[in-house]
Protein backbone atom coordinates (compact mmCIF):
# COMPACT_ATOMS: atom_id res chain seq x y z
CA UNK A 1 0.00 0.00 0.00
CA UNK A 2 2.70 2.51 1.03
CA UNK A 3 4.92 1.70 -1.96
CA UNK A 4 1.97 2.06 -4.36
CA UNK A 5 1.02 5.45 -2.96
CA UNK A 6 4.61 6.71 -3.20
CA UNK A 7 4.92 5.44 -6.79
CA UNK A 8 1.53 6.93 -7.73
CA UNK A 9 2.59 10.35 -6.39
CA UNK A 10 6.21 10.12 -7.58
CA UNK A 11 6.11 13.41 -9.48
CA UNK A 12 5.32 15.22 -6.26
CA UNK A 13 8.44 13.83 -4.59
CA UNK A 14 10.94 14.45 -7.41
CA UNK A 15 12.40 17.70 -6.10
CA UNK A 16 12.68 16.39 -2.54
CA UNK A 17 14.34 13.14 -3.68
CA UNK A 18 16.80 15.16 -5.77
CA UNK A 19 17.70 17.41 -2.83
CA UNK A 20 18.26 14.53 -0.42
CA UNK A 21 20.15 12.51 -3.07
CA UNK A 22 22.46 15.44 -3.78
CA UNK A 23 23.17 15.80 -0.09
CA UNK A 24 23.94 12.06 0.06
CA UNK A 25 26.26 12.23 -2.96
CA UNK A 26 28.10 15.19 -1.47
CA UNK A 27 28.45 13.50 1.93
CA UNK A 28 29.88 10.27 0.52
CA UNK A 29 32.26 12.04 -1.86
CA UNK A 30 33.53 14.51 0.72
CA UNK A 31 33.91 12.03 3.57
CA UNK A 32 35.48 9.28 1.46
CA UNK A 33 37.59 11.41 -0.87
CA UNK A 34 38.37 13.88 1.92
CA UNK A 35 40.10 11.14 3.90
CA UNK A 36 42.12 10.05 0.85
CA UNK A 37 42.94 13.56 -0.32
CA UNK A 38 44.05 14.50 3.19
CA UNK A 39 46.50 11.62 3.10
CA UNK A 40 47.66 12.71 -0.35
CA UNK A 41 48.11 16.27 0.89
CA UNK A 42 50.27 14.99 3.71
CA UNK A 43 52.59 13.52 1.08
CA UNK A 44 52.99 16.82 -0.71
CA UNK A 45 55.99 18.24 1.10
CA UNK A 46 56.12 21.42 -0.95
CA UNK A 47 52.64 22.41 0.27
CA UNK A 48 53.33 21.36 3.85
CA UNK A 49 56.74 23.00 4.01
CA UNK A 50 58.32 19.68 5.07
CA UNK A 51 56.09 19.50 8.13
CA UNK A 52 56.08 15.70 7.98
CA UNK A 53 59.89 15.34 7.91
CA UNK A 54 62.11 14.89 10.97
CA UNK A 55 65.84 15.56 10.93
CA UNK A 56 68.19 13.75 13.31
CA UNK A 57 71.78 14.88 13.83
CA UNK A 58 74.47 15.12 16.49
CA UNK A 59 75.33 18.31 18.30
CA UNK A 60 78.46 17.92 20.44
CA UNK A 61 78.10 21.07 22.51
CA UNK A 62 77.87 19.61 25.98
CA UNK A 63 77.83 16.42 27.98
CA UNK A 64 79.45 13.29 26.61
CA UNK A 65 80.77 13.98 23.15
CA UNK A 66 79.62 11.63 20.43
CA UNK A 67 81.67 10.77 17.34
CA UNK A 68 78.93 12.50 15.37
CA UNK A 69 77.81 9.70 13.12
CA UNK A 70 74.92 7.32 12.65
CA UNK A 71 75.12 3.70 11.59
CA UNK A 72 73.14 1.78 8.99
CA UNK A 73 71.67 -0.23 11.86
CA UNK A 74 70.01 3.02 12.99
CA UNK A 75 68.41 3.40 9.56
CA UNK A 76 67.12 -0.18 9.54
CA UNK A 77 65.67 0.11 13.04
CA UNK A 78 63.93 3.41 12.31
CA UNK A 79 62.33 2.02 9.15
CA UNK A 80 60.54 -0.55 11.32
CA UNK A 81 58.82 2.10 13.43
CA UNK A 82 55.09 2.61 12.75
CA UNK A 83 54.04 5.35 10.31
CA UNK A 84 57.57 5.84 8.92
CA UNK A 85 57.56 6.05 5.11
CA UNK A 86 61.27 6.61 4.50
CA UNK A 87 64.54 7.00 6.37
CA UNK A 88 67.26 8.73 4.37
CA UNK A 89 70.88 8.64 5.59
CA UNK A 90 73.08 11.53 4.43
CA UNK A 91 76.86 11.77 4.45
CA UNK A 92 77.91 15.41 3.91
CA UNK A 93 81.03 17.51 3.57
CA UNK A 94 80.88 21.29 3.23
CA UNK A 95 82.71 23.86 1.16
CA UNK A 96 84.32 21.68 -1.44
CA UNK A 97 85.45 23.30 -4.69
CA UNK A 98 83.56 22.25 -7.80
CA UNK A 99 84.99 23.16 -11.22
CA UNK A 100 83.47 23.26 -14.71
CA UNK A 101 85.84 24.56 -17.36
CA UNK A 102 86.93 27.96 -16.00
CA UNK A 103 84.13 28.32 -13.45
CA UNK A 104 84.54 27.42 -9.80
CA UNK A 105 82.14 27.33 -6.87
CA UNK A 106 82.25 26.20 -3.26
CA UNK A 107 79.63 23.48 -2.87
CA UNK A 108 78.33 21.07 -0.27
CA UNK A 109 78.65 17.44 -1.30
CA UNK A 110 75.94 15.09 -0.05
CA UNK A 111 76.02 11.34 -0.36
CA UNK A 112 72.41 10.16 -0.51
CA UNK A 113 70.36 7.09 -1.29
CA UNK A 114 67.09 6.75 -3.21
CA UNK A 115 64.95 7.51 -0.12
CA UNK A 116 66.42 11.01 0.16
CA UNK A 117 64.16 12.36 -2.58
CA UNK A 118 61.10 11.18 -0.66
CA UNK A 119 62.04 13.38 2.29
CA UNK A 120 62.84 16.69 0.59
CA UNK A 121 60.91 19.51 -1.05
CA UNK A 122 62.82 19.97 -4.36
CA UNK A 123 61.67 18.03 -7.39
CA UNK A 124 63.57 16.97 -10.49
CA UNK A 125 63.68 19.79 -13.04
CA UNK A 126 65.56 17.95 -15.78
CA UNK A 127 67.51 14.76 -16.29
CA UNK A 128 66.97 11.85 -13.91
CA UNK A 129 67.45 10.71 -10.35
CA UNK A 130 69.83 7.96 -9.33
CA UNK A 131 68.86 4.45 -10.38
CA UNK A 132 69.78 1.13 -8.71
CA UNK A 133 72.70 0.63 -11.11
CA UNK A 134 74.27 3.92 -9.93
CA UNK A 135 74.35 2.59 -6.36
CA UNK A 136 75.36 -0.97 -7.24
CA UNK A 137 78.17 0.06 -9.59
CA UNK A 138 79.20 3.11 -7.56
CA UNK A 139 78.87 5.31 -10.61
CA UNK A 140 80.46 8.76 -10.53
CA UNK A 141 77.30 10.68 -11.33
CA UNK A 142 75.74 13.66 -9.58
CA UNK A 143 72.60 15.80 -9.28
CA UNK A 144 73.02 19.54 -8.73
CA UNK A 145 71.04 22.39 -7.15
CA UNK A 146 70.02 25.58 -8.92
CA UNK A 147 72.80 27.77 -7.50
CA UNK A 148 75.40 25.30 -8.72
CA UNK A 149 73.87 25.42 -12.20
CA UNK A 150 73.80 29.22 -12.14
CA UNK A 151 77.39 29.65 -10.98
CA UNK A 152 79.13 26.89 -12.91
CA UNK A 153 77.26 26.47 -16.18
CA UNK A 154 76.06 30.06 -16.77
CA UNK A 155 73.17 29.22 -19.05
CA UNK A 156 74.60 26.03 -20.57
CA UNK A 157 72.66 22.77 -20.27
CA UNK A 158 74.36 20.86 -17.42
CA UNK A 159 72.90 17.45 -18.26
CA UNK A 160 75.66 15.16 -19.50
CA UNK A 161 78.46 17.59 -18.58
CA UNK A 162 81.34 16.67 -16.26
CA UNK A 163 82.32 18.66 -13.18
CA UNK A 164 85.41 18.14 -11.06
CA UNK A 165 85.05 17.88 -7.30
CA UNK A 166 88.24 17.48 -5.31
CA UNK A 167 90.11 16.21 -8.42
CA UNK A 168 87.42 13.61 -9.16
CA UNK A 169 85.16 13.90 -12.22
CA UNK A 170 81.39 13.43 -11.96
CA UNK A 171 78.84 13.40 -14.77
CA UNK A 172 75.73 15.53 -14.17
CA UNK A 173 72.58 13.44 -14.65
CA UNK A 174 69.96 15.63 -12.99
CA UNK A 175 69.05 19.19 -12.01
CA UNK A 176 66.78 20.05 -9.06
CA UNK A 177 63.91 22.52 -9.26
CA UNK A 178 61.21 23.79 -6.90
CA UNK A 179 61.73 25.26 -3.44
CA UNK A 180 65.29 24.76 -2.24
CA UNK A 181 67.06 25.47 1.04
CA UNK A 182 70.59 26.87 0.87
CA UNK A 183 72.24 23.52 1.51
CA UNK A 184 70.27 22.03 -1.39
CA UNK A 185 70.57 24.87 -3.91
CA UNK A 186 74.35 24.93 -3.36
CA UNK A 187 74.58 21.17 -3.10
CA UNK A 188 75.97 18.42 -5.28
CA UNK A 189 74.33 15.05 -4.64
CA UNK A 190 76.12 11.80 -5.36
CA UNK A 191 75.24 8.14 -4.69
CA UNK A 192 76.11 7.35 -1.10
CA UNK A 193 77.81 4.11 -2.13
CA UNK A 194 80.11 6.03 -4.48
CA UNK A 195 81.45 8.65 -2.14
CA UNK A 196 81.72 7.12 1.32
CA UNK A 197 85.26 5.97 0.59
CA UNK A 198 86.25 8.78 -1.80
CA UNK A 199 85.83 12.00 0.18
CA UNK A 200 87.20 12.58 3.62
CA UNK A 201 84.23 13.31 5.84
CA UNK A 202 81.81 11.31 3.72
CA UNK A 203 82.67 7.99 5.28
CA UNK A 204 80.17 8.52 8.14
CA UNK A 205 76.45 9.26 8.26
CA UNK A 206 76.04 12.77 9.65
CA UNK A 207 72.27 13.21 9.26
CA UNK A 208 69.10 11.14 9.07
CA UNK A 209 65.85 12.39 7.51
CA UNK A 210 62.70 10.57 8.60
CA UNK A 211 59.54 10.92 6.54
CA UNK A 212 56.19 10.43 8.32
CA UNK A 213 53.23 9.12 6.34
CA UNK A 214 50.72 11.62 7.76
CA UNK A 215 50.80 14.81 9.82
CA UNK A 216 48.65 13.15 12.50
CA UNK A 217 51.54 10.80 13.26
CA UNK A 218 54.42 13.28 13.43
CA UNK A 219 54.40 13.52 17.23
CA UNK A 220 54.37 9.74 17.94
CA UNK A 221 57.06 9.16 15.28
CA UNK A 222 59.19 11.85 16.92
CA UNK A 223 58.85 10.10 20.29
CA UNK A 224 59.63 6.68 18.77
CA UNK A 225 62.63 8.03 16.86
CA UNK A 226 64.06 9.69 19.95
CA UNK A 227 63.66 6.59 22.10
CA UNK A 228 65.06 4.31 19.37
CA UNK A 229 68.20 6.38 18.80
CA UNK A 230 68.76 6.88 22.53
CA UNK A 231 68.57 3.11 22.95
CA UNK A 232 71.07 2.53 20.13
CA UNK A 233 73.48 5.21 21.40
CA UNK A 234 73.36 4.83 25.16
CA UNK A 235 75.45 7.34 27.07
CA UNK A 236 75.33 9.95 24.30
CA UNK A 237 71.72 11.08 24.68
CA UNK A 238 72.73 14.71 25.35
CA UNK A 239 74.31 15.08 21.92
CA UNK A 240 71.31 13.86 19.93
CA UNK A 241 68.98 16.44 18.38
CA UNK A 242 65.83 15.69 16.41
CA UNK A 243 64.25 18.63 14.63
CA UNK A 244 60.61 18.76 13.58
CA UNK A 245 57.98 21.45 13.11
CA UNK A 246 54.85 20.93 15.25
CA UNK A 247 53.77 24.52 14.57
CA UNK A 248 53.58 23.88 10.83
CA UNK A 249 51.60 20.70 11.38
CA UNK A 250 49.19 22.52 13.68
CA UNK A 251 48.59 25.30 11.14
CA UNK A 252 47.93 22.87 8.30
CA UNK A 253 45.61 20.74 10.43
CA UNK A 254 43.73 23.86 11.52
CA UNK A 255 43.25 24.89 7.88
CA UNK A 256 41.92 21.45 6.97
CA UNK A 257 39.68 21.50 10.06
CA UNK A 258 38.15 24.85 9.09
CA UNK A 259 37.55 23.69 5.52
CA UNK A 260 35.91 20.50 6.79
CA UNK A 261 33.62 22.48 9.10
CA UNK A 262 32.54 24.69 6.20
CA UNK A 263 31.91 21.72 3.89
CA UNK A 264 29.99 19.65 6.43
CA UNK A 265 27.97 22.69 7.47
CA UNK A 266 26.99 23.14 3.82
CA UNK A 267 25.96 19.49 3.60
CA UNK A 268 23.95 19.83 6.81
CA UNK A 269 22.07 22.76 5.28
CA UNK A 270 21.28 20.63 2.21
CA UNK A 271 19.90 17.85 4.43
CA UNK A 272 17.86 20.33 6.48
CA UNK A 273 16.41 21.83 3.31
CA UNK A 274 15.58 18.32 2.16
CA UNK A 275 13.78 17.65 5.45
CA UNK A 276 11.84 20.91 5.26
CA UNK A 277 10.94 20.19 1.64
CA UNK A 278 9.80 16.67 2.47
CA UNK A 279 7.70 17.96 5.38
CA UNK A 280 5.97 20.49 3.12
CA UNK A 281 5.35 17.83 0.46
CA UNK A 282 3.85 15.46 3.01
CA UNK A 283 1.61 18.24 4.37
CA UNK A 284 0.45 18.92 0.82
CA UNK A 285 -0.19 15.18 0.40
CA UNK A 286 -2.37 15.17 3.51
CA UNK A 287 -4.27 18.15 2.13
CA UNK A 288 -4.80 16.53 -1.27
CA UNK A 289 -5.78 13.16 0.18
CA UNK A 290 -8.18 14.42 2.86
CA UNK A 291 -11.18 12.60 1.37
CA UNK A 292 -9.12 9.42 1.05
CA UNK A 293 -8.27 9.66 4.76
CA UNK A 294 -11.91 10.14 5.61
CA UNK A 295 -12.93 7.10 3.55
CA UNK A 296 -10.27 4.94 5.17
CA UNK A 297 -11.43 5.99 8.62
CA UNK A 298 -15.02 5.31 7.63
CA UNK A 299 -14.19 1.71 6.71
CA UNK A 300 -12.37 1.11 9.99
CA UNK A 301 -8.84 2.53 9.74
CA UNK A 302 -7.59 3.74 13.13
CA UNK A 303 -5.67 6.91 13.82
CA UNK A 304 -2.53 4.80 14.39
CA UNK A 305 -2.90 3.15 10.96
CA UNK A 306 -3.31 6.52 9.23
CA UNK A 307 -0.36 7.96 11.12
CA UNK A 308 1.80 4.94 10.31
CA UNK A 309 0.90 5.06 6.60
CA UNK A 310 2.04 8.66 6.10
CA UNK A 311 5.09 8.18 8.31
CA UNK A 312 6.15 5.13 6.28
CA UNK A 313 5.62 7.06 3.05
CA UNK A 314 7.91 9.81 4.30
CA UNK A 315 10.59 7.32 5.36
CA UNK A 316 10.32 5.43 2.07
CA UNK A 317 10.76 8.59 0.01
CA UNK A 318 13.73 9.72 2.07
CA UNK A 319 15.35 6.28 2.04
CA UNK A 320 14.84 5.92 -1.71
CA UNK A 321 16.59 9.26 -2.18
CA UNK A 322 19.40 8.12 0.12
CA UNK A 323 19.91 4.86 -1.78
CA UNK A 324 19.98 6.68 -5.11
CA UNK A 325 22.50 9.13 -3.65
CA UNK A 326 24.65 6.26 -2.32
CA UNK A 327 24.79 4.58 -5.74
CA UNK A 328 25.69 7.81 -7.53
CA UNK A 329 28.12 8.81 -4.76
CA UNK A 330 30.04 5.52 -4.98
CA UNK A 331 30.24 5.85 -8.77
CA UNK A 332 31.56 9.41 -8.41
CA UNK A 333 34.17 8.29 -5.86
CA UNK A 334 35.42 5.55 -8.20
CA UNK A 335 35.77 8.08 -11.01
CA UNK A 336 37.44 10.77 -8.87
CA UNK A 337 39.96 8.45 -7.20
CA UNK A 338 41.43 7.60 -10.61
CA UNK A 339 41.50 11.23 -11.65
CA UNK A 340 43.16 12.38 -8.42
CA UNK A 341 45.45 9.37 -8.15
CA UNK A 342 44.50 8.49 -4.56
CA UNK A 343 43.59 5.28 -2.74
CA UNK A 344 40.17 5.11 -1.12
CA UNK A 345 39.65 3.57 2.31
CA UNK A 346 36.92 0.92 2.10
CA UNK A 347 36.30 1.33 5.81
CA UNK A 348 35.64 5.07 5.42
CA UNK A 349 33.36 4.46 2.42
CA UNK A 350 31.39 1.74 4.22
CA UNK A 351 30.88 3.83 7.35
CA UNK A 352 29.92 6.82 5.18
CA UNK A 353 27.19 4.75 3.48
CA UNK A 354 25.87 3.45 6.82
CA UNK A 355 25.87 6.93 8.38
CA UNK A 356 24.17 8.44 5.35
CA UNK A 357 21.39 5.83 5.22
CA UNK A 358 20.81 6.30 8.95
CA UNK A 359 20.61 10.08 8.51
CA UNK A 360 18.22 9.88 5.53
CA UNK A 361 16.00 7.48 7.49
CA UNK A 362 15.89 9.92 10.40
CA UNK A 363 15.09 12.73 7.96
CA UNK A 364 12.12 10.69 6.73
CA UNK A 365 10.95 10.02 10.30
CA UNK A 366 11.20 13.63 11.46
CA UNK A 367 9.79 15.02 8.20
CA UNK A 368 6.78 12.68 8.41
CA UNK A 369 5.93 13.06 12.09
CA UNK A 370 3.92 16.27 11.91
CA UNK A 371 2.08 15.52 8.62
CA UNK A 372 1.18 12.01 9.86
CA UNK A 373 -0.19 13.47 13.10
CA UNK A 374 -2.22 15.98 11.11
CA UNK A 375 -3.63 13.20 8.94
CA UNK A 376 -4.56 11.00 11.90
CA UNK A 377 -6.40 13.85 13.67
CA UNK A 378 -8.73 14.64 10.79
CA UNK A 379 -12.43 14.32 11.63
CA UNK A 380 -14.19 11.68 9.54
CA UNK A 381 -17.23 13.79 8.59
CA UNK A 382 -15.12 16.88 7.80
CA UNK A 383 -12.70 14.81 5.75
CA UNK A 384 -15.53 13.14 3.78
CA UNK A 385 -17.02 16.54 2.89
CA UNK A 386 -13.63 18.08 1.91
CA UNK A 387 -13.49 19.28 -1.70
Amino acid sequence: MTQRMVFRNRRRYRAVIAAIALGTIGFIIIRTMGDSVEGKLAENLEILGEATVLKAEWRNHFGNLHPGEFQMRDVERLKKNPHVMAVAPVASVQNVTATYRRSEKGVDVHGVDSDYWRTQTPHLLSGRLFNPADFDNRERVCIVGKEVVKSLFRGADPIGQYIRIDHIWFRVVGVLGGLQHDHISSGVFVPITTVRNIFKGLDSLSTLYIRVNNWDHVEPVYENTLSTLNELHKGYEDGLHIFYYPGRVKRVKMLVYVVNIFVYASLAIVFVLGKVGLTNVMLAAVQDRTREIGLRKAVGATDTMIRLQFLLESVLVSLAAGIAGVVLGVLCVNVLKDQLGVEVSHYVMSTSIIIDLAVTTLIGVFAGLYPSLQASRLDIVTAMRFE
